[in-house]
């Protein structure tokens, strides 16, 4: 039987990939049409990096 893709790992901390899926999707929507260099998605990358900030993982 295999793991689940979204297990949580031994210091009860779940992997980067399944935390902040909405603020994810909805920043990556808005950089795929508008760019980085647009400055539209300053918002949903800032509210993004909050997001995984309060599940204890830095981004930059």
């Amino acid at each position: 039987m295999s793991a689940p893709a979204c297990e949580i790992k031994k210091e009860n901390k779940p992997k980067p990939c399944c935390v902040c899926l909405d603020e994810k999707k909805l920043r990556d929507e808005c950089l795929l049409f508008n760019g980085q260099e647009s400055g539209k998605c300053n918002e949903l990358i800032q509210g993004y990096k909050v997001c995984m900030k309060g599940f204890g993982f830095e981004t930059n």
